[in-house]
């Protein structure tokens, strides 16, 4: 059986495009992958707050929510993810990369996602905020 994890997504949101991070190669689940902000929630932190503090961690933005998703799950190889998926939208397109943790990002239009390697469920992270 496959252990659970509560998370949060930040899609972060500037203009008419949408960051994504790839993953650094030395990360233990989805080496090299790209993906939205994420992360897991700390003990008695609301969803909100935990998504806030990751793109502020990861980017070095600060954003406000300005939509939220439906929770869901994905399945993967590392696991049994619950994810609570929010729209970001930050004031800046300058980012600063967390190198232990990613490699590099982009800005891209959500159309675009599949176009790139990316973790499982991301369609359903943007579908979940009004995106795709």
């Amino acid at each position: 059986m496959k252990k659970t994890y509560a998370t949060v997504v930040g899609v972060v949101k500037f203009g008419e495009k949408i960051l994504i991070l790839k993953r650094n190669p030395n990360r233990h689940s989805s080496p090299n992958k790209w993906q939205p902000v994420s992360g897991f929630i700390g003990e008695r932190e609301a969803a909100e707050d935990a998504a806030l503090r990751e793109v502020k961690e990861e980017t070095g933005l600060d954003g406000k929510i300005t939509n939220s998703g439906k929770v869901f799950e994905v399945i993967d190889d590392w696991g049994r993810w619950i994810i609570a998926t929010f729209l970001i939208s930050v004031n800046s397109e300058k980012v600063k990369i967390d190198k232990k943790e990613h490699s590099e990002y982009k800005w891209i239009k959500p159309k675009e996602i599949s176009k790139f390697d990316c973790v499982a469920g991301i369609e359903k992270d943007l579908k979940s905020v009004g995106l795709l």
